[in-house]
């Protein structure tokens, strides 16, 4: 009997404790511009986009206008603020496109990409798109979005331009080169 009191007890109060929450206040948007990296891995999804891990990822130049070019990269580097400090929480990153691009000619066209990913609180982080396909060449506002369930915490908006130059790969000296940790 008093084995049963004292289990009981012991699931009341832990339910009461609560589990360590993860309080994500919003995002603090560090660079933005165009950026050189190593392709580590990469694959196509079924709807013919495509999506890479990278490393050695350096930022050349801070610009929200982008050379429709191939191999040009562009993006932003981010902190997730709030706490605890160093916790994985889930991110939904959204690419919207300034026209219909139609990366398989099998399926429908596409107005926005979203996917999501694992980022950690008060850890430098980075989400970019890269031009590696003919069709993706489409000049206009391509918006990169971040959110965090319903709430979007940061977007930065590029204008794609026809004319441009292929961005200068940093020397390695650069100071704004850094390494992704796997999470």
């Amino acid at each position: 009997m008093i084995l049963t009191r004292l289990t009981a007890i012991a699931f009341a109060l832990c339910a009461v404790v609560p589990a360590t929450a993860q309080e994500v206040t919003g995002v603090t948007v560090v660079e933005h511009g165009l950026y050189t990296a190593e392709v580590v891995s990469s694959e196509v999804l079924p709807n013919g986009i495509g999506r890479a891990t990278l490393r050695n990822i350096c930022h050349v130049v801070t610009t929200r206008s982008v050379p429709a070019l191939m191999n040009v990269m562009f993006g932003f580097r981010f902190i997730v603020e709030g706490a605890p400090q160093g916790e994985v929480i889930e991110l939904r990153r959204v690419t919207r496109y300034p026209v219909p691009m139609k990366p398989l000619p099998s399926r429908p066209p596409v107005l926005e990409y979203d996917h999501t990913f694992g980022a950690r609180i008060g850890v430098l982080s980075y989400i970019g798109y890269g031009f590696d396909h003919a069709w993706e060449l489409q000049t206009g506002p391509w918006t990169l979005e971040l959110w965090y369930g319903q709430r979007k915490l940061a977007e930065q908006v590029f204008e794609i331009v026809e004319r441009g130059e292929r961005p200068a790969p940093p020397t390695t000296s650069d100071s704004n080169c850094f390494q992704l940790s796997s999470l």
